[in-house]
């Protein structure tokens, strides 16, 4: 139970039932206030009150101050409802504010609160009730993907390991599998009646992110294994479990594959995204190859899975578009946005503007412009990709990368309507559900059929000489 509001403020439950909400409660409090606002946001918007404008620009600021303010008073102390505020603050201040290295430390600090609580490793069922046990599940696997999420997004290497967690995927509650979708945040451009589906959504996030840990352990870690034949086998088993968590994908999940049966929600695109994400972060090495010596059928077939995850990803964000706006689309697709292009930036400097890859740089190039409204990490994005860009020798003073249209001139960026106007369509394949990986596999091959091999892997060299390949992308 939440105290009185005379007593002190600090963070605690808002219904024991949801083990992702938090509050504070006492004397001027935001957070309900925020909550309440929040549950009459659907009645406003349908009366037309809703307006956001004016809001004081100072509110998220004193509500950040009101936060430093509550941890210090509860930082010394294991708490879920603590550990779950620094989850999210962290999430904030990297995505929102830019502020990598606090957001680490909250990150860390309330993995170390995790820990601490034992939360890694499960009861017994019949020592706590069904109720505590589903809401140390899911603090559980929110923590372990939040660490993998972070890392993949600050280049850092993992602190929770999956090996420690004592804890299936199998949840209790999935009562809000079916509960309507609030598309508000998202500023959906075609309101309907449609299913959440957050359990399904959750569930297969952290079967991907068991994955994402081993990429980041067993591919780009320091301590990775030196011995080409194992790293090359290691490849083989990650690409494999990449396969098979596509194949097993719900088909609600998966519209790529079955649009005629797949719900789309913005959690779903970002879903789609990370896979083909993860497609290129896994072939990447492939393409340099070991100590500069490139096997060039495997550096062929690795730029073709590259090229076919980057084109998938651009199809994900024109397919976005069509529902819901860019410009508030969750980070997760601005990062996916960015890894896009920097593939489609090595295809560009061999195949030059007059390819269709172009034009696909020049979309991924105005979203992340866009985005850098919301997302402070956007912007250092947009930065590291035309560094990538002058690097790679593209004009990127050229006013038709700047505007996407030829004989522009300025350095306005068309808005998302604009980038998405022009019809894009990635070849599909209705019902086969590792598409993704193959798809468009023989064109694409005729296509990419003359590329210099050499240029391209030197195009990557610049990961390796700054001995780091996450210093290219944060």
């Amino acid at each position: 139970m939440c105290p009185a509001p005379e007593q002190q403020h600090h963070f605690c439950w808002k219904g024991p039932t949801r083990a992702g909400a938090f509050c504070y409660i006492g004397k001027h409090s935001a957070y309900p206030i925020a909550i309440l606002e929040r549950q009459l946001e659907p009645l406003n918007l349908a009366a037309g009150k809703l307006d956001f404008d004016g809001i004081d620009p100072e509110i998220g600021w004193k509500f950040r101050q009101r936060f430093t303010q509550l941890l210090r008073d509860s930082f010394d102390k294991s708490e879920i409802t603590t550990l779950q505020a620094l989850l999210i603050m962290s999430n904030a201040l990297f995505s929102r504010c830019d502020e990598r290295s606090l957001s680490w430390l909250y990150a860390g600090n309330a993995f170390n609160m995790f820990i601490d609580l034992g939360l890694h490793v499960l009861p017994a069922v019949d020592s706590i009730t069904a109720e505590e046990l589903e809401i140390r599940k899911r603090v559980l696997w929110g923590a372990y993907l939040i660490d993998k999420i972070q890392c993949l997004f600050q280049g850092r290497p993992p602190l929770l390991n999956r090996v420690n967690l004592r804890a299936s995927l199998d949840f209790l509650d999935d009562y809000d599998e079916l509960e309507p979708f609030q598309g508000i945040t998202y500023m959906t451009t075609k309101p309907g009646v449609i299913p959440s589906l957050n359990v399904s959504l959750l569930t297969n996030l952290c079967e991907l992110t068991t994955i994402v840990e081993r990429i980041l352990r067993e591919i780009y870690s320091e301590s990775r294994e030196s011995n080409l034949v194992h790293r090359a086998n290691i490849s083989e088993e990650i690409k494999s479990q990449l396969r098979t968590w596509r194949q097993n994908l719900p088909l609600q999940l998966d519209y790529l594959s079955f649009p005629d049966q797949a719900v789309f929600l913005p959690q779903s695109a970002c879903l789609l995204a990370l896979f083909n994400v993860l497609i290129i972060l896994v072939h990447r090495p492939l393409i340099i190859g070991h100590d500069g010596v490139i096997n060039s059928t495997t550096a062929h077939e690795s730029v073709n899975a590259c090229t076919a995850a980057a084109n998938q990803i651009v199809q994900i964000l024109h397919d976005y578009s069509q529902h819901f706006s860019l410009s508030s689309a969750p980070y997760m697709l601005s990062y996916a946005t960015y890894i896009s292009a920097t593939i489609h930036a090595r295809i560009v400097a061999q195949k030059g503007s007059n390819s269709s890859v172009f034009q696909s740089l020049v979309l991924c190039r105005n979203i992340l412009a866009e985005h850098t409204r919301l997302y402070s990490a956007a912007e250092k994005a947009k930065e590291n990709l035309d560094k990538l860009i002058s690097h790679l020798g593209i004009s990127a003073a050229d006013d038709n990368l700047r505007t996407g249209s030829p004989g522009s001139s300025g350095n306005n960026f068309p808005n998302e309507h604009m980038v998405m106007d022009e019809p894009f369509n990635v070849a599909r394949e209705p019902g086969v559900a590792d598409g993704a990986v193959e798809f468009g596999s023989s064109q694409m091959s005729l296509e990419l059929s003359d590329l210099d091999l050499e240029a391209i892997a030197q195009g990557f060299q610049v990961d390796v000489e700054s001995h780091s390949f996450w210093n290219s992308l944060v």
